[in-house]
């Protein structure tokens, strides 16, 4: 029996062959990775699909459910809307950040229909303002969130009739910008790189040392902490020469502190 599944990491458009066939090749080494240790069980990517720019593959072999499970875990894989459940979390990425006063909506790959999960200009307060009354704006420009910011979401409302879905930050995301308050250090979010490609770049200009970790969100999303006392826009001036479809963008402790006070 084969396994088909959708995964959740989404890619931007890419018009040259030889940039597509890079992707098929890098993207199927990265899936092999995460997933080794399934040596009779065998993996194949079928498509891109073009109107959500996810992979689709195919798992073969014994222990493909096994694998399917891990795959799930790892990278995720689409959801569909009534298989949903209250408590349950996901990846996610920021979408429309700033275009509604209300909260932000998130991307976390759940289809038929297609729902991106909203959380409130109220949940967003308490969860990252200590209750202040910040409007989106200031939270959007504290945190320096932009579309497709990488987040891990925990769905607290479903309601099935009008078919929205009400989230708020899950432990993952809250414990990071935690370690960013507490220890007063910066960070980096490389959107629309891979994690190899951010530590060469970080190499390249000898800024490998001052890094305490690199956080892989997804296949080009990763969320990189500093050292106390490294400047996050310095660093981006340094590397963003060698990043040149990334967008970087500094997270800042005394940004953050001014919204919870």
């Amino acid at each position: 029996m084969v396994k088909k599944v959708v995964l959740y990491d989404k890619f931007p458009d890419i018009t040259s062959e030889k940039a597509q066939k890079d992707l098929f090749f890098n993207y199927l080494k990265y899936i092999k990775e995460v997933s080794k240790g399934f040596d009779k069980t065998t993996i194949r990517i079928n498509k891109l699909r073009n109107f959500d720019k996810r992979f689709e593959i195919e798992i073969k072999g014994p222990d493909e459910i096994f694998m399917l499970n891990l795959l799930k875990t790892e990278i995720g894989i689409i959801e569909n809307f009534g298989d949903l459940k209250v408590g349950q979390e996901f990846k996610g990425s920021m979408v429309d950040v700033g275009k509604v006063g209300f909260g932000i909506f998130v991307d976390c790959a759940i289809l038929d229909p297609k729902v991106d999960v909203l959380i409130n200009l109220i949940t967003l307060r308490n969860q990252l303002c200590k209750g202040n009354e910040k409007s989106t704006r200031q939270i959007i420009k504290g945190y320096n969130f932009i579309d497709n910011f990488p987040i891990h979401v925990k769905i607290v409302e479903i309601n099935t009739e009008k078919k929205e879905i009400q989230g708020e930050l899950a432990g993952k995301s809250l414990n990071l910008f935690k370690k960013i308050m507490d220890e007063k250090i910066e960070g980096i979010a490389a959107i629309g790189a891979t994690k190899n490609q951010l530590k060469k770049a970080l190499i390249k200009t000898g800024h490998l040392r001052d890094i305490i970790s690199i956080h892989r969100y997804s296949f080009l999303d990763n969320i990189v902490l500093f050292k106390e006392n490294t400047k996050a826009p310095g660093i981006i001036a340094n590397i963003g020469k060698y990043l040149t479809n990334c967008k970087l963008v500094a997270l800042r402790y005394q940004n953050i502190n001014r919204l919870k006070h």
